[in-house]
């Protein structure tokens, strides 16, 4: 049986090991055969540049080696073996087979399933971007000592690389209060004092001068860092913001909504750039940002 390949609009596989470490998935746990329906199967293990998203070769040589396989009628149902990650899977050993089973027609296959187990959600639709920015995210919350002050709450950037001046924020809030208690002070003892006196603090300004709407698709720890911008104050002695920050940080806000209205009355039909999903921590729940 010749092989064939129709056309597949999917994005290329995810690179396990990239996922992997992303991710910092760790303990293998051994599932048993199972029916796996060919759509959850989303990236590969090693050989994620040998084919396209739908798990066609992209060499020559790669193509004749399946259709010399194919040949052989009982290939088309062997099992695979496949590492499940949350809902999403990746083909550890039988890509050959699965190209051949695609091409035959077949929705699901055999396999033999070993899983990682991880508290975010991947599935169908997956993508190394979110793979990516949700590592940003975790390293961040864990250096910081976040992910231990405020568990289960995220911190979602428009770009990922700000994650640093997000970093810094925090560190440096954590080194002046040390130094105020003359001790040095857990990552997450520094966190959480960061969050309730400054972070939630500048929320709640950009909410009472309506930054909400005028920052538009803008997140939380967009809007944090926008309000910072060209600020070298010091927080005042109880902790308090100084009427200096506030205004600085207020005037940043409606500068940056004003610039961002005049760019939709001047272009209307323009679309905004639209940032990159942090994967959930919940099936089908989306990520959230900090606690108000």
């Amino acid at each position: 049986m010749k092989p064939t390949f129709i056309r597949c609009d999917r994005p290329d596989l995810l690179a396990f090991e990239e996922v992997s470490r992303r991710l910092g998935l760790r303990t293998r746990l051994p599932v048993g055969r199972r029916e796996v329906a060919i759509e959850e199967i989303i990236g590969s293990v090693g050989r994620a540049a040998d084919f396209d998203g739908c798990f066609r070769p992209q060499t020559g040589k790669l193509r004749r080696a399946i259709a010399d396989r194919a040949a052989d009628p009982v290939v088309v149902d062997m099992p695979i073996s496949l590492l499940q990650v949350d809902h999403a899977y990746f083909v550890e050993d039988g890509h050959k087979r699965l190209s051949i089973a695609i091409a035959a027609g077949r929705k699901a296959v055999d396999a033999d399933v070993d899983r990682y187990e991880t508290e975010l959600h991947l599935a169908t639709g997956t993508t190394m971007a979110s793979i990516r920015a949700t590592g940003r995210e975790r390293r961040f919350r864990k250096v910081t000592g976040l992910d231990a002050a405020l568990p289960g709450f995220r911190f979602p950037l428009s770009d990922p690389d700000d994650y640093l001046e997000l970093e810094e924020s925090v560190k440096a809030h954590t080194l002046d209060l040390s130094h105020a208690e003359d001790r040095l002070l857990a990552a997450e003892e520094g966190a959480r004092h960061w969050y309730d006196t400054v972070f939630a603090p500048v929320m709640d300004i950009i909410e009472s001068v309506d930054g909400d709407r005028l920052l538009g698709s803008m997140t939380d720890a967009d809007r944090f860092l926008l309000f910072r911008r060209g600020i070298d104050v010091s927080m005042g002695h109880d902790w308090s913001l100084p009427p200096r920050i506030v205004e600085v940080g207020t005037e940043n806000v409606r500068a940056e909504g004003h610039r961002g209205w005049r760019g939709r009355l001047r272009s209307p039909s323009r679309r905004s750039t639209r940032r990159v999903p942090l994967l959930s921590e919940e099936d089908d729940q989306p990520p959230m940002d900090g606690p108000h």
